[in-house]
């Protein structure tokens, strides 16, 4: 197959404009890939499940479908089966993702994996999210919004202190990485770069920052590396248009590629970022294309099941239920085929959803 479709649900965009860690009632971001041959028969089964499920016309969209989703999603993903697709799915959970990167550029910014691995540093963001460290998360997001030093170093005082409040072991090796990156910080040659993640620009020269889609993308673009032996060469990834997000994803893709060609991703256990080839990617209105549809499908279901483990959320669908597990279930490790889960495993535990240990890369 050379054509990839990709949809997202549950906005991916900057988490440092969020002003609180709700996002609004959206805290789980999913993007959808789809892998399919004969796009035209794909096309064909769709219509053929609108009539089914009754959907009417227009736009077949997963936050349009309402109760019909679950039922819709399980026949859509029987039949992608069936018909060998290739399916890729990332979830993430927002909180989850801050987290992330306040162990990876606050913390450990100045440690490679070597010094401090994948296995660590998931463990650490996992305890960060925690309800008690939500100051922490939210201090984050003004010293990115600010860039200035001194919220970055009032910001490690405030962790260290709030490690104190915690008897357990994670804690105490938490503080020793607050200890060294708040001596560091304090250097008279220290630059508040060092502790954020680097910034994108938008199209309209906006920095924006820790961006769930743009990692998605590149650990899809990984892992459909991974998936295909004859390299990359020809294929297209079709993308839903992001009118804010385009050349973020854009430039994301080409620092990827680049970064490939200097040996200077990691290795890692869900994709192959030792990239065989380059593919090529435009973008799209998944109002005209059928099979960006079947992707937002995708994701719609898997996120709206993931959200569903969060407190004061309703109990899912048992039919939504099925439908994520019957894409989780197309999980092949070698070929990096199905859902790559970004969550805690507080969320893994409250939905049963088996944990797959594989320690989180943000790009």
């Amino acid at each position: 197959m050379k054509h990839y479709f990709l949809d997202e649900s549950g906005h991916g965009g900057d988490l440092a404009s969020a002003n609180l860690l709700d996002f609004s009632g959206q805290p789980v971001f999913a993007l959808g890939c789809v892998g399919i041959d004969d796009e035209s028969a794909l096309a064909a089964e769709l219509e053929r499940l609108r009539e089914k499920h009754q959907c009417g016309a227009g736009e077949l969209k997963s936050s349009s479908l309402g109760a019909k989703l679950p039922a819709f999603a399980c026949d859509l993903m029987e039949w992608l089966v069936v018909h060998e697709a290739a399916i890729f799915v990332e979830i993430v959970e927002k909180r989850f993702f801050i987290a992330i990167h306040v162990v990876n550029n606050l913390l450990c910014g100045r440690y490679s994996l070597d010094d401090v691995d994948q296995e660590s540093r998931s463990l650490f963001a996992e305890f960060l999210s925690r309800s008690e460290f939500e100051p922490i998360l939210l201090g984050y997001i003004g010293a990115c919004r600010s860039e200035a030093l001194g919220d970055v170093t009032n910001l490690l005082t405030l962790l260290w202190d709030a490690l104190d409040e915690s008897d357990e072991d994670v804690a105490r090796t938490l503080q020793v990485l607050t200890m060294y990156a708040r001596d560091h910080a304090r250097l008279g040659d220290a630059k508040v770069g060092k502790f954020l993640p680097i910034p994108d620009l938008s199209v309209t020269g906006k920095k924006v920052w820790m961006l769930p889609n743009l990692s998605s993308l590149t650990n899809i673009y990984g892992r459909i590396n991974q998936s295909r032996r004859q390299g990359l060469d020809g294929v297209t990834l079709v993308h839903d248009i992001q009118l804010q997000y385009d050349k973020v994803l854009s430039d994301g893709k080409a620092m990827l590629e680049k970064l490939a060609a200097e040996n200077a991703m990691p290795v890692v256990p869900f994709a192959d970022y030792q990239l065989r080839g380059n593919v090529t990617m435009r973008f799209a209105s998944s109002a005209d294309d059928s099979c960006l549809q079947a992707a937002d499908l995708l994701a719609g279901s898997a996120m709206r099941f993931v959200r569903s483990g969060f407190p004061r959320q309703r109990r899912s669908d048992p039919a939504l239920r099925q439908a994520f597990f019957k894409i989780y279930e197309t999980g092949n490790p070698f070929t990096a085929t199905g859902i790559n889960l970004v969550v805690t495993d507080a969320i893994l535990d409250r939905l049963q959803i088996p944990n797959i240990p594989s320690a989180p890369f943000v790009f």
